[in-house]
C-alpha cells in the first residue's frame, strides 16, 4: 500500500524567470512548514501570457506571484499580488521566504505579532 502524500496549501506561483535551483530550494522549505508553490515552467500555464497566469492563480486561490522580472506588471483588477525578488541567485532562501510571507501577511492583513493561519 502506498504512503499517503501530504496535501500542502499552495500560496505562491513562481514564474519562468525564477531559476530552477532557487524554486526547488524554496519549495523544499515550504513543504517542511506545510505550504506549497507552483513553478511556471512546470504548470499548466507554462508559456501563457500574464493574463492567463493571473486567471490560473485566482481560480486556484494562489494569492502571490513571484518574479525576478523588473518589467512585469499585472493587469488592472488582478486578484493576486506581484512580488519582485531582487539580487537573483545571490538571494538566500530565508530572505526569499521573508519577502513572500511579508507580502502574504499584508494581503491577509495579519500583523507580525499574530500567527499566520492560511
Amino acid at each position: 500500500m502506498r504512503a499517503r502524500r501530504p496535501r500542502y496549501k499552495t500560496l505562491f506561483f513562481f514564474d519562468r524567470t525564477v531559476p530552477r535551483e532557487i524554486y526547488y530550494s524554496v519549495q523544499r522549505r515550504l513543504n517542511m512548514i506545510g505550504y506549497g508553490a507552483v513553478w511556471g515552467p512546470r504548470s499548466a500555464v507554462a508559456r501563457a501570457p500574464i493574463e492567463e497566469v493571473v486567471a490560473y492563480c485566482a481560480a486556484r486561490g494562489i494569492p502571490i506571484i513571484a518574479t525576478f522580472d523588473r518589467r512585469l506588471t499585472l493587469p488592472p483588477g488582478a486578484g493576486v499580488r506581484l512580488v519582485r525578488l531582487r539580487r537573483g541567485r545571490w538571494k538566500s532562501v530565508n530572505r526569499i521566504l521573508a519577502a513572500l510571507f511579508g507580502e502574504l501577511r499584508e494581503v491577509l492583513s495579519v500583523p507580525p505579532s499574530e500567527p499566520l493561519d492560511c
